[in-house]
């Protein structure tokens, strides 16, 4: 039985387009993980909805009336996980200093809306288990799984990733591995601050970056393309170094 199926997330929306409310609170409504407890216009109603509820998972813009979304986060003591909803792909380095799990931009897809739910349930299903999996920066190792057997690899020596069809070519500074597991579940597995999508086929380990341009990026003497889509987030991350 999977033990996921049993979550469920407890949201507050908090948005001021009434729009993008609706349509958030239909993919909500279409989850098998998700309870919209309620939304929220401003920052200022969801102070008051926190105080009186209890809230697993918000969804946030940052854009928001009087009080921004970052400040509101600022202003909050107990922060729950959160899911950054934007139109802009600048914020992407800023989701990095929060407790953010990912972040959806507008117009939000039922595919990334899914992806960033399900990172969410994996969360709350490692915090419930009572045996919490470290970031696997601290354990130094992962377990990817090849076939029926799994190998450890270390974190560090991961220099990007690529989607082969139902695998992972997984690059080290070693070797390379092809491991039975979707991309996103391997993201899942890996520090969300280290390794960055930079196309829907590659996904690099910011650490071994020898430098990009508009197009491209070197990992180490590797060139790597830069999708049309990810090429604003990517080069905001790297010109806003943690």
């Amino acid at each position: 039985m999977n033990k996921t199926r049993e979550i469920k997330l407890r949201c507050l929306i908090v948005e001021d387009e009434q729009p993008a409310q609706w349509v958030l609170k239909h993919f909500i409504e279409q989850s098998d993980f998700l309870v919209l407890s309620a939304i929220a216009n401003d920052a200022k109603e969801a102070i008051e909805i926190l105080d009186n509820q209890s809230i697993d998972l918000l969804f946030l813009d940052i854009n928001l009336p009087g009080i921004s979304g970052i400040e509101f986060l600022d202003s909050l003591e107990n922060q729950p996980p959160v899911i950054f909803t934007t139109a802009y792909a600048a914020y992407a380095a800023v989701s990095f200093e929060y407790n953010v799990i990912d972040y959806l931009l507008k117009p939000i897809t039922e595919d990334h809306f899914n992806r960033a739910v399900q990172r969410a349930v994996n969360k709350q299903f490692a915090e419930n288990s009572k045996q919490p999996i470290m970031e696997a920066e601290l354990l130094g190792s992962v377990d990817i799984p090849i076939g029926s057997d799994s190998v450890p690899i270390e974190v560090n020596k991961i220099t990007y990733l690529q989607s082969w069809g139902n695998y992972v070519k997984v690059f080290t500074t070693e070797k390379m591995v092809l491991a039975s597991i979707s991309t996103q579940g391997l993201l899942d597995i890996l520090p969300h601050n280290k390794f960055i999508r930079v196309h829907k086929s590659f996904t690099i380990n910011r650490d071994f970056v020898t430098s990009l341009n508009q197009k491209e990026i070197v990992i180490t003497s590797n060139v790597i393309p830069i999708g049309i889509s990810y090429r604003q987030s990517v080069h905001t991350i790297f010109n806003n170094p943690e």
